[in-house]
């Protein structure tokens, strides 16, 4: 097994889900093991009903697992990555919480995490842009200069955003697979 960790940002509507759905498919047709973690960061978790991203995860043969504040959607006891301190926070209901997070404990959480999926060859997160791993941005449309500096490379159907990092195609999924596979943690 590789065990591959690789994160996915942007902003919502920007074509996170259709792009790692994309990348993961070819993946398990290529008869890998897939995991996918999406965080959702409100605590508004509800674990695959029909039109919610962990349900196209599912559905295309990916293990699953949706995590928030207060509980993670794989019957962990406990909800990883936040705390539930932030749930009903001014400032995290406003959405103008800027979260800082303990890295260190980010990284323990991330092993526990990847623990419950036990073997895989590929661990998608989608979101948690301060947990350390190799990420690509998805901009469909716009830039969103504040996802910039966490990311190590992004897709794009922008032709005139220029950078002096990796830049794919929203379609080059074979591109992006590369890039993971030359970039991605081993966890």
């Amino acid at each position: 097994m590789k065990r591959l960790a690789v994160a996915f940002s942007g902003a919502s509507g920007s074509g996170k889900t259709t792009l790692i759905s994309k990348v993961a498919k070819e993946l398990i047709s290529r008869g890998f093991k897939v995991a996918i973690t999406k965080h959702d960061p409100g605590d508004k978790a509800k674990f695959d009903y029909e039109g919610k991203d962990s349900y196209i995860y599912s559905s295309i043969g990916a293990d699953v697992a949706v995590v928030s504040p207060n509980r993670t959607s794989i019957f962990l006891k406990n909800g990883i990555f936040g705390g539930k301190d932030r749930i009903n926070s001014v400032a995290h209901n406003s959405k103008s919480e800027k979260f800082e997070p303990n890295l260190e404990k980010f990284e323990s959480e991330m092993a526990n995490l990847a623990s419950h999926f036990g073997e895989f060859d590929y661990l998608i997160i989608e979101g948690l842009k301060s947990l350390k791993l190799p990420r690509i941005t998805v901009f469909r449309d716009e830039i969103i200069e504040e996802f910039i500096p966490f990311s190590n490379a992004f897709a794009t159907n922008i032709t005139e955003f220029s950078t002096n990092r990796d830049k794919f195609d929203l379609d080059d999924i074979d591109k992006i697979i590369n890039w993971i596979d030359k970039n991605a943690k081993r966890v």
